[in-house]
């Protein structure tokens, strides 16, 4: 408990010291504030680990070891291959990661190159960035202390499989991990279908996808929200719902951590920061007894100030203009639209509403008998209330980004499902368990085989030849300036942390930004029109790209710049510099880079 305790808060303590200051400052990241920030992170960690109290021993039993081993297996297998260099190519395993992992390292590059904080948006520049990107500031923090992006981002994925797996563990024993890795409804049984015994990933053309390979390999804030937020939950559960044989709590963790891992949750995951909210709040509305109400008051109160700017940092929310805030909206059903309700939600979640509607009315006739029952409804109550207003309400432009905050309703009854309806003993208990177990968990065990499929090799981001060029080219630009050329995630120069008039229009909508009207004047700037250089102006461009993306998708472009002055060119194309000349090194002036060592398969 004190080594994954002490894990994630130094990833928290060294993203903050990082993040707040240069805020307040307006500075950028450097190898310096890397350093004293991360130091200072294993600095808390050191002092948490001196003074705190042990924890109880985690209890395995052959489940949890089988279990444990399962999701071993998955990690292994989906962050060793997470991205990898293919002879030119650069490739990542998963198709659901193709357009996620090129934003991240345009995050973490654009940091690293030492924009100023809060960032404007680097896929959309004139704006502030409006997203919780603590993982990647902390992964930038890593590319300034000479960590390699591709190594950085492969560890950092493993050791937080291995924490989740562990807060999993505490939290609800081999039923928690098996439910978050297996979860699914009931499409992963056309494994059978015809007897063609072909494994897929069946889940990914429904909405309730499979939470390891739709979610966590790929937003990438998961890898340190979902164990700090699972270690809360078992905490908060062992200090205010113990069962009646346990005087103290078996789990201890004092309230300053936990102040710091839910109030600077937003900097890293805003749909977990708001479903840890939810369930305070009902708590102390609900008043569960005079010392918790006390003690839930206490930690929100201490936790108001951090969490106040961290939400305001993420979501622009007392910015004047465009925030976060305005993409929430009413839209009925999730997902369901014209299909009809039976089947949608029963191909989807297939048993697991029934089941948490069992569990919500055990628990109620049993309410006050003992302490187990009062833990779940004080759990169960709460989640079920979030994930139905998570069916009505939007939290984002696109209805899916919903599943960030229904996979917290999922996770928190987990226990609670095992521990009081399926794990009775007797008769009926024994007879319903594994039936119950197959249609809860065989439909995502089968997604999750068939999305780590070891039959392909991966799909390309980019090429090293048309990436490597131009980073070096850009290295020597001021992080700050802007550039003009084809909006798309993989673009050479958003990979190397540049600042774009605009990116990926999937992102863009996500985000929650109206990028049309801009798109529209992108493409008549693009096109040479009469009054492109207003246009520039207007969106503040400083550098035109113009590369081979440019040269097919603005065809017919009449490129009235070409007689500007040339920042940089090569065979992958050339910068046009559309302002006053640039005050940096020339290329005589720079050693080139030594040539990447190339990582071997799994790296």
């Amino acid at each position: 408990m004190k080594l994954v305790t002490s894990l994630l808060l130094a990833v928290c303590l060294s993203t903050v010291c990082a993040t707040v200051p240069l805020a307040m400052t307006g500075s950028g990241l450097s190898p310096v504030v890397a350093w004293l920030a991360l130091l200072a992170g294993i600095a808390g960690a050191v002092v948490y680990c001196v003074t705190s109290r042990k924890s109880e021993p985690l209890k395995m039993g052959m489940g949890e070891w089988l279990a444990t081993g399962l999701f071993a297996l998955f990690a292994l297998r989906a962050f060793c291959w997470l991205v990898f260099i293919d002879d030119d190519s650069i490739n990542v395993l998963s198709p659901n990661n193709l357009g996620d992992l090129p934003l991240h390292l345009t995050y973490i590059r654009y940091f690293a190159r030492g924009a100023k904080f809060w960032p404007q948006n680097p896929i959309y520049s004139g704006v502030p960035l409006h997203y919780p990107a603590g993982i990647d500031i902390f992964n930038a923090m890593l590319h300034l202390i000479g960590c390699d992006d591709f190594r950085a981002l492969i560890w950092v994925g493993l050791i937080g499989s291995a924490v989740t797996c562990y807060a999993l563990l505490r939290w609800g024993g081999w039923f928690a991990v098996i439910g978050f890795l297996c979860n699914g409804g009931i499409v992963g049984w056309k494994y059978f279908h015809h007897f063609a015994f072909h494994i897929q990933d069946y889940q990914a053309d429904v909405d309730w996808k499979s939470i390891p390979l739709s979610m966590f390999v790929t937003q990438r804030g998961l890898l340190y929200a979902i164990p700090a937020g699972v270690l809360l939950l078992a905490v908060w559960r062992q200090q205010w719902f113990r069962k009646e044989e346990e005087p103290e709590p078996t789990l201890k963790m004092p309230v300053w951590v936990q102040v710091l891992l839910y109030g600077t949750m937003p900097l890293f995951h805003l749909h977990t920061f708001l479903f840890l909210s939810a369930l305070l709040a009902c708590w102390l509305v609900l008043g569960c007894g005079r010392r918790m109400t006390l003690e839930t008051l206490d930690l929100i109160l201490w936790s108001v100030l951090p969490a106040t700017v961290c939400v305001s940092l993420v979501t622009g929310l007392f910015q004047h203009g465009q925030s976060a805030a305005s993409v929430v909206h009413i839209e009925a059903g999730w997902m369901q639209g014209k299909e009809p309700f039976f089947r949608y939600w029963f191909t989807n979640f297939g048993v697991l509403p029934i089941l948490a509607a069992a569990l919500l009315v055990w628990a109620a006739r049993r309410f006050g008998n003992k302490p187990e029952s009062q833990a779940a409804l004080a759990f169960a109550g709460p989640s079920i209330i979030v994930f139905l207003t998570a069916c009505f309400v939007m939290f984002a432009p696109w209805a899916w980004d919903n599943t960030k905050i229904m996979i917290w309703s999922y996770l928190a009854i987990l226990p609670f499902l095992h521990e009081m309806l399926l794990a009775e003993t007797g008769a009926w208990g024994i007879a319903l368990r594994v039936p119950n177990y197959l249609l809860l968990f065989f439909s995502g065990f089968i997604s999750l085989l068939g999305g780590l499929d070891g039959s392909h090799t991966g799909y390309e981001i980019v090429k090293r030849s048309d990436l490597d060029p131009v980073e070096f080219a850009v290295s020597r630009f001021p992080p700050d300036v802007t550039f003009a050329g084809w909006p798309t995630y993989n673009h050479p120069l958003l990979l190397s942390g540049c600042k774009m008039v605009e990116g990926y229009a999937g992102h863009l909508f996500s985000h929650g930004i109206a990028y049309e009207a801009r798109d529209e004047e992108l493409t008549r700037m693009m096109m040479g029109a009469p009054d492109w250089r207003d246009i520039a102006r207007q969106l503040n461009v400083r550098y035109l790209f113009w590369g081979p993306m440019e040269e097919t998708n603005y065809d017919g472009s009449t490129q009235p710049w070409k007689n500007l002055p040339v920042a940089a060119a090569g065979d992958w194309g050339t910068i046009y510099d559309i302002g006053v000349a640039p005050t940096v090194t020339p290329h005589s002036e720079l050693q080139p880079p030594p040539p990447p060592v190339p990582l071997p398969p799994g790296q």
